[in-house]
């Protein structure tokens, strides 16, 4: 019933938005507020253009790369010092400031440091989004039972048993939540700093469609980073279902 009721109220919403977008189209002009049919017209045409897809391909690779650098960088960096309280004292506030540096200043240091290519894409993804997962992961490690650790020591549990029976159930929710997270941030980055320091990718192709004043292709590109989005959101939840029946 829950279901069927958010698909309900899903499908209203989306139906009253479009309308709300249809009339502030007649009132303003396309530069400002573009109709959905345009919209919709000129995500049809990319579908026809080659061009459209090796930069929807190459912004695809620098995001999924970056992401799992900074998946399994933010996994290690948690387990490397939560065994040591004097470095996690040292380390846990720099990635706090990491998590609040804004993406904009890696940008313009990033800018600096490497060539304009995927390398400097793939950075700021990683720099971005690494503490998020390393926090989560740390949140995870500090909340594990220590009377489990001290049972399995006492029965001489072997370590494999150990991480399969103790830590993965403890920690997995921790990472999940960090993963879920850290994977929105990663496509608003990716066309971020494509759009800004490089000439292939998605974000570039918004950036040439800004200075056209294209703001129906603008809006066109915007959902399909959404569906992508989206899409990479549902195969991370149905990973999750899937270790969670494993875990069982």
């Amino acid at each position: 019933m829950l279901k069927q009721l958010n698909k309900k109220t899903l499908f209203l919403s989306s139906i009253t938005f479009l309308i709300i977008w249809q009339i502030a189209s007649w009132i303003y002009p396309p530069v400002i507020v573009p109709s959905p049919y345009l919209v919709i017209k000129n995500m049809v045409m990319y579908l026809g253009n080659p061009e459209f897809y090796a930069d929807l391909s190459i912004t695809l690779m620098r995001g999924l790369i970056g992401y799992v650098i900074s998946v399994v960088l933010g996994i290690l960096i948690a387990f490397s010092i939560n065994h040591t309280s004097l470095l996690k004292n040292i380390l846990y506030p720099y990635l706090l400031t990491l998590q609040i540096i804004p993406r904009i200043s890696w940008i313009l240091i990033a800018m600096i440091w490497f060539p304009l290519n995927s390398q400097i894409v793939i950075f700021i993804i990683s720099i971005t989004i690494m503490p998020t997962i390393a926090i989560n992961t740390l949140e995870g490690l500090e909340n594990i039972d220590p009377s489990l650790l001290e049972m399995a020591k006492v029965y001489k549990i072997k370590g494999p048993q150990i991480i399969r029976n103790i830590y993965l159930p403890s920690i997995a929710p921790y990472i999940f939540s960090g993963m879920k997270i850290a994977l929105g941030i990663t496509w608003k980055t990716v066309v971020m700093a494509e759009l800004l320091t490089v000439q292939t990718g998605i974000g570039a192709r918004m950036s040439y469609a800004k200075t056209s004043f294209s703001t129906d292709h603008i809006l066109a590109l915007t959902v399909y980073i959404i569906i992508i989005g989206l899409f990479f959101q549902g195969v991370l939840s149905k990973v999750k279902a899937h270790f969670e029946r494993w875990k069982i």
